[in-house]
């Protein structure tokens, strides 16, 4: 693999959207609320554009008061290996 390239993958991805997208409405976000209070890009983020790093994902788990345990707890994914 290229130094610059990065590995995806599509399904974490898209685990990772729908848990934000869940956490949005459990909160009564909209896409834009948390851009405006966090400096969150999260409709970049939810329509795949930019793939979130533990960093972004800190600041969402920070923004929502879980951590990230929370965050990730609902979730089941194995890696394929």
């Amino acid at each position: 693999m290229a130094r610059n390239e990065q590995r995806r993958d599509g399904l974490l991805r898209r685990k990772i959207i729908l848990r934000t997208e869940e956490l949005r409405g459990l909160h009564g976000h909209t896409r834009e609320q948390p851009k405006e209070a966090a400096g969150l890009n999260i409709p970049n983020m939810e329509t795949g554009e930019n793939f979130p790093n533990l960093t972004l994902l800190s600041i969402i788990c920070s923004y929502c008061k879980i951590s990230l345990d929370e965050f990730f707890a609902p979730m089941s994914y194995l890696p394929k290996g």
